[in-house]
């Protein structure tokens, strides 16, 4: 009986530990909907914060609608990427007033959020006299392929006290 091969025999080692690794995550219970949604939202804003515009409007439906601007997905892409611009950094705090979720599921919810953005970080205390962008956003967010993918928005200017419940 022959010995296997050198490649074989690495290719196992190597692999092994991969397998059982992804074994054990898959035995992991699936996030409830809120905590799926509440991640959607900190990915959303950790890819401002590294503007990766791209990585943002992947989450973004391709039929995304800003009914009251006339936008599509490409036209709220081109305001963001001209926003990130106008600073070298930029760093978000973002507060989630209100999750609806539609018809008691979790296929469909409206969430209100309000968020400050600015080329420095960013502080509550400094609300009261903030001079970056504060907006105040309603987003209905459509789970496809078991993921929160944004379908339309809404937004308005926000003001500190927004910020308080």
């Amino acid at each position: 009986m022959s010995t296997p091969p050198m490649s074989l025999i690495r290719s196992i080692t190597l692999f092994t530990p991969l397998l059982l690794l992804l074994a054990a995550c898959s035995g992991e219970p699936p996030m409830d909907k809120k905590t799926q949604l509440m991640t959607t939202l900190q990915n959303l804003e950790a890819a401002i914060e590294k503007k990766g515009v791209d990585e943002f409007f992947s989450q973004v439906s391709d039929d995304f609608k800003v009914s009251e601007r006339g936008w599509n997905k490409k036209d709220a892409e081109r305001f963001l990427r001209i926003r990130l611009m106008k600073n070298k950094t930029v760093h978000v705090h973002q507060m989630v007033k209100r999750i609806d979720w539609q018809n008691d599921g979790d296929q469909q919810a409206e969430v209100e959020v309000v968020a400050a953005m600015a080329g420095t970080d960013i502080s509550l205390d400094e609300l009261p006299s903030f001079r970056g962008d504060m907006a105040k956003f309603v987003v209905t967010f459509n789970k496809i392929d078991d993921q929160y993918i944004i379908t339309h928005a809404s937004w308005q200017r926000a003001t500190p006290a927004d910020f308080v419940f």
